[in-house]
């Protein structure tokens, strides 16, 4: 039995005792996530079994220390003669039971790992990982011998403040309230479940009158709804690129309901993905409003999955607009995606070569004239959210390039707005009908 050095809330105990195979606590600042984390990876009394192994994450290596440094607090009391081996970032029992510590900074970073096992799997912070790759393939490794007698876990913590808040909410099916979630999925014969504890300051005694709470009320709106209220709907991305851009719109009213107006035409916007997303944003000129109409993604389809889309949505198109890197010849075909497309019906203006940093300066500067629909274009402003520099953790400094992920996609295709926009139109000949290659009709534009 653990001796009574560490008293856990109700909110603590709660996920302490969870059954699930997979659970995340937390969602708010000041729940007591860390101490709750480190408490679970003893495994209540797995860590008295010789081969027990636990491993606790996080997204870089300097971030582990405040981690350590509060086991070094705790482990020694519950047990005296454990011993923290500092060259293996590890704690090691008297019974042989290993509780490591390790760091996931890429996601190639997952096969240091790849030939261990582990019973239990904790991840602080998780919305440090933009995207779950790390935490899905971290998954295979968690196994136990029939001997060893103990359950497998995998436990994360984290707020709804960084990069990975959209597929953690996706993974989970936390609303924007933040409210608990419970679901079970079965794969063959075998029955996951998944499980978000939500905890709050105000699930933390500890902290009543710390005057962490007034700290928290003073922060900027949309920083103190997350931390503060536990709120999912409002990401708040360290590095983003657009933060002062969608707030400004947001503020505006410039992210609300946008109708199409059926006699204007509509133009699109493309990013091109080779073997990830493609995506589209679709709008609308209307005097000297920009109106984001629309907004499709999808990964591994051709144009033909592209034109029907197009033809599914009935819009009478403008023109379309692609970066310029369309019109580059494949080598084993000796044909452009500029040619594939023109078979289809979908004819392509290219967008002009400007620097990365030139395109995001232009998208910045042709943003208070878009108005974009809050629900058709909600995927497209998820990605723009997110959208951001990644974090010299060593230097203490954003980095000078985009993280290439998830949301990179989207945010390359509004940045073909960006660049493109200004450019004078040709004169637009009526809209042709034509036959994509499902066998439906519609209007795909000049």
């Amino acid at each position: 039995m653990i001796p009574t050095v560490w008293t856990p809330t109700p909110r603590q105990h709660e996920f302490l005792a969870a059954p699930e195979d997979e659970v995340l606590y937390g969602g708010a600042a000041g729940g007591g996530k860390t101490d709750a984390l480190i408490m679970d990876a003893l495994g209540w009394d797995a860590y008295t079994k010789p081969e027990y192994r636990a491993l606790i994450l996080r997204r870089t290596y300097p971030e582990l220390k405040e981690v350590v440094d509060r086991t070094r607090a705790i482990y020694p009391v519950i047990c005296p003669t454990a011993q923290f081996n500092s060259q293996g970032s590890e704690w090691r029992f008297p019974s042989g039971a290993r509780i490591e510590f390790g760091y996931l900074d890429r996601d190639s970073d997952v096969q240091r790992y790849q030939s261990r096992q582990f019973q239990w799997i904790g991840w602080e912070e998780l919305a440090q990982w933009s995207s779950p790759h790390a935490y899905e393939y971290m998954i295979s490794r968690l196994r136990a011998p029939d001997r060893l007698d103990v359950p497998v876990y995998v436990r994360a913590t984290c707020n709804p403040d960084g990069p990975g808040a959209k597929w953690i909410s996706d993974r989970f099916g936390i609303g924007p309230e933040g409210d608990a979630t419970y679901t079970r999925t079965t794969y063959g014969d075998r029955t996951w479940s998944r499980r978000f504890i939500p905890s709050r300051l105000h699930d933390n005694p500890h902290l009543t009158n710390s005057g962490y709470r007034e700290r928290l009320m003073m922060l900027p709106d949309q920083t103190r709804r997350a931390l503060l209220d536990g709120r999912w709907d409002e990401p708040i991305v360290g590095g983003a690129i657009y933060t002062d851009q969608l707030q400004a719109a947001r503020n505006e009213g410039r992210i609300t309901r946008v109708p199409v107006e059926p006699t204007v035409r509509v133009d699109t916007w493309w990013d091109l993905g080779m073997r990830d997303a493609m995506c589209i944003w679709f709008t609308q000129d209307v005097g000297r409003e920009i109106r984001v109409v629309d907004y499709y993604e999808c990964t591994g389809e051709g144009f033909p999955h592209y034109a029907a889309v197009l033809d599914k949505r009935g819009y009478l198109y403008g023109r379309h607009t692609a970066p310029a890197d369309i019109a580059v010849r494949e080598l084993g075909t000796g044909r452009s995606r500029i040619e594939a497309a023109r078979d289809l019906g979908i004819k392509f203006e290219t967008a002009p070569s400007l620097g990365l940093e030139d395109g995001i300066h232009a998208t910045r500067m042709l943003f208070p004239k878009l108005w974009f629909d809050e629900t058709r274009c909600k995927a497209g402003l998820d990605a723009l959210s997110h959208y951001r520099r990644d974090y010299n953790s060593r230097l203490g400094e954003y980095k000078s390039s985009p993280v290439h992920d998830w949301s990179s996609h989207g945010a390359d295709a509004l940045r073909t707005l960006g660049v493109a926009h200004k450019i004078a139109r040709p004169k637009t000949p009526p809209a042709l009908r034509v036959t994509t290659l499902t066998g439906s009709q519609g209007w795909l534009g000049a």
